[in-house]
């Protein structure tokens, strides 16, 4: 979450730092060479969606044995598809859909107080959906423009749904585990875009947090079949974060009309 702000305070700065390099200050439409707004934009692209971590949490088996576990989340290729329709001036409606594919996950188990225990687990992780629909602020081109290269730059704020969908586990017959899991997110995006040749043609390149906040009702019964299972006695969970940052970095043609 404090990533996610940050990187969007920062990006919203970025207009009164081109300002004060540039003293023409800024105009409400970029010249002819600089990419044109546009009333309908449709951004098929490619990317890597980035690892991440659980945080730490806790198991509790039911004779009291504590565990302690930390979850290294892999990453994946990622791609999707982006549409942006212009309401008015720099303002406009987007909407977006990515898939990305499953990789392992790496579990750390301690255990212990005084001499401690740890194990490594690997398990396939989940495929996950992406889909969100928000505003898109088009930022104001420095004018005079001194750059080498004239991209145009968005921001984009979005609320998203984030659905993992886990692979079955062999001799494990729960829907709790084997199913899928919706979460409610927050899409933050910044993107660069620059003409190629044509005015209706132009490449796009983007990074995305997307704040996931994970349905605890769904984590926390598919945690505690899978744990119980290994540490062959029931447990309860104690979660010190539901949120995380996913990072999503992509590229791809922007067909703009």
């Amino acid at each position: 979450m404090r990533f996610g702000v940050l990187a969007l305070a920062g990006v919203l700065a970025l207009p009164a730092a081109a300002s004060a390099q540039n003293n023409g200050g800024f105009a409400n439409q970029p010249p002819a060479d600089l990419v044109p707004y546009t009333r309908f934009a449709i951004t098929p692209w490619v990317g890597l969606r980035s690892p991440y971590g659980s945080g730490e949490y806790f198991a509790i088996t039911e004779s009291g044995t504590q565990y302690q576990l930390d979850e290294d989340r892999g990453g994946g290729v990622a791609v999707g598809l982006n549409a942006e329709f212009r309401i008015t001036g720099p303002l406009n409606l987007v909407a977006g859909a990515t898939y990305s594919a499953a990789d392992e996950d790496e579990i750390t188990v301690t255990t212990g107080t005084t001499t401690t225990t740890t194990s490594t687990f690997l398990a396939d992780g989940p495929e996950m959906w992406f889909v969100k629909a928000g505003l898109q602020y088009r930022l104001p081109d420095p004018i005079p423009d001194n750059r080498r290269f004239h991209p145009a730059a968005y921001v984009t704020v979005a609320p998203a749904l984030v659905v993992t969908d886990y692979p079955e586990i062999q001799g494990l017959d729960n829907d709790d585990v084997n199913g899928s899991s919706s979460h409610f997110g927050l899409n933050l995006a910044v993107d660069a875009v620059s003409n190629v040749g044509s005015r209706g043609l132009a490449l796009s390149f983007g990074l995305e947090d997307y704040i996931t906040f994970w349905n605890q009702d769904d984590v926390r019964l598919r945690d505690e079949v899978l744990l119980g299972s290994l540490f062959e006695e029931p447990v309860t969970i104690n979660y010190d974060s539901n949120s995380a940052n996913i990072l999503v970095l992509r590229a791809g043609l922007s067909w703009r009309f």
